[in-house]
């Protein structure tokens, strides 16, 4: 099939490597580069013939409007839309696009690689039944298991993970413990992949806010409140590996 990526790194590249991996041909856009050309007059030529497009916008909902109303422009009609429910629900995403019923919701959380896990799918409320039947089929071709939940920002992975990291960036703000005691607190004693704050630079502290922030729209809980160092992280710039600081510094 024919696969357009359009979204922030590293979801982009990763997803990017497991759909080339499966066969697909795929054209890979990053956000930034996507949105500047638009504002140019781009055309986006390779959205003819498309099966599949995937949008994997988490930072803003403004932003993620402007991308998807693109997309939703650009491809033919009947292609499937699968759209990043971190954010944004799947219902809000499909109200931006013509034809909601052709789009999904889904959730991943980095790293990815091929047959090693599972991708969550939502439908939203306009999403037809034959839309989600092609997105499960489409996420097992990719070596993926799939699991359909209710739909919502930050669906089930994505909303605990962020939870816990914003609660760490709490913490650290609060003078807990410096922020690789935390992690290692968090690693040894719950025995998670990467600490909270390690994990949090990874995904990019910017997905990570808006992820908070949709979950804060949504229910308007004080457990889902951003934490103010997340906020004042993600003005300075400091987004993580992806900017080469965030609650550690990386070289190049």
């Amino acid at each position: 099939m024919k696969v357009v990526i359009a979204g922030e790194s590293p979801f982009v590249e990763q997803m990017g490597q497991l759909c080339t991996q499966a066969g697909h041909d795929t054209v890979l856009y990053l956000v930034e580069d996507f949105t500047s050309a638009l504002h140019s007059g781009f055309s986006m030529p390779d959205a003819a013939g498309v099966d599949v497009a995937i949008e994997l916008h988490n930072e803003s909902a403004a932003a993620k409007e402007e991308l998807l109303v693109a997309l939703g422009a650009f491809i033919p009609p009947d292609a499937l839309l699968l759209t990043s429910a971190l954010a944004t629900s799947t219902t809000q995403a499909a109200a931006w696009v013509p034809k909601p019923n052709r789009v999904v919701g889904f959730g991943v959380v980095p790293p990815l690689r091929k047959d090693s896990g599972m991708i969550e799918l939502a439908a939203g409320l306009d999403t037809a039944e034959s839309s989600l039947e092609k997105a499960e089929k489409f996420v097992n071709g990719l070596g993926y298991e799939t699991a359909v939940v209710a739909d919502g920002p930050g669906l089930v992975r994505a909303r605990t993970i962020c939870c816990l990291i914003n609660e760490a960036a709490s913490a650290l703000l609060e003078g807990v413990a410096t922020p690789a005691d935390i992690d290692q607190a968090m690693k040894l004693g719950t025995n998670y992949p990467y600490g909270p704050l390690e994990w949090g630079d990874y995904l990019g502290l910017d997905t990570v806010l808006g992820v908070m922030n949709g979950l804060f729209s949504e229910w308007g809980e004080d457990r889902y409140r951003p934490s103010p160092l997340l906020k004042r992280m993600v003005l300075a710039g400091r987004y993580g590996r992806k900017s080469g600081q965030g609650f550690f510094k990386y070289g190049d």
